[in-house]
């Protein structure tokens, strides 16, 4: 989540690159997964930026008409950065519902603390290819115990929960705090939802849903 978009993995140069979730070695899953991530990147780079202001806030609009967040106390969330969908209404949205925020704020290793939110206007820069965080309180990584939904950024998503990261691993350990059987959703433009299967870890924590600025998707 925290890393540059040009910051990830480079391919091996001994093992193949396939393009689904049918990669037999640890060499051929990293080379798949670095090549999808340089694929995705270059594709969202040509979004304008009037197409990114309005994705931001279609997906806040799609979340509500999902109910996904319907009787929800507490959502641990991200702020949005680069050439993601923007996340800002969407945070702007639970806020005014009333809805706890929790936002990542990030340390020097993998594992995330959290603040709460309470006014996207509080958001402060932090440094090149950080996201923006709020200046309240630290809160340790076991705060996303605290969330009913947790908000996840990607990069990819298919249809069976696999989710795509940037390669930091920031995601896979956060997630590894929250409580069993709290629902996990990523973030991906529409195009960025894959019916095909990706290549994928024992590691990598699945999601339970993906929202896109045109769909949400439960995964079954």
């Amino acid at each position: 989540m925290t890393t540059n978009e040009n910051d990830i993995a480079k391919p091996p140069t001994d093992g193949g690159t396939p393009n689904d979730g049918r990669a037999t070695d640890d060499t051929d899953i990293v080379a798949a997964k670095t090549e999808l991530r340089h694929e995705a990147f270059r594709r969202r780079r040509e979004v304008d930026d009037e197409a990114r202001a309005r994705a931001g806030a279609d997906l806040a609009d799609q979340a509500d008409r999902s109910g996904l967040f319907d009787g929800v106390r507490t959502v641990a969330a991200y702020v949005s950065m680069g050439t993601e969908v923007p996340t800002t209404p969407l945070l702007r949205r639970l806020i005014g519902r009333g809805i706890r925020v929790l936002v990542p704020r990030l340390g020097s290793g993998r594992e995330l603390g959290w603040s709460e939110l309470t006014d996207v206007d509080d958001l402060r820069e932090t440094g090149d290819h950080r996201p923006q965080e709020p200046d309240g309180a630290v809160q340790d990584a076991d705060a996303i115990r605290r969330a009913d939904v947790v908000v996840t950024a990607a990069v990819l998503a298919d249809r069976g929960g696999v989710r795509l990261g940037r390669g930091g691993g920031w995601y896979d350990q956060a997630l590894t705090h929250r409580r069993p059987g709290t629902p996990v959703v990523a973030v991906v433009w529409p195009w960025e939802l894959r019916d095909a299967p990706l290549p994928h870890e024992p590691h990598d924590q699945r999601v339970d849903g993906v929202l896109t600025p045109a769909e949400y998707w439960t995964v079954r």
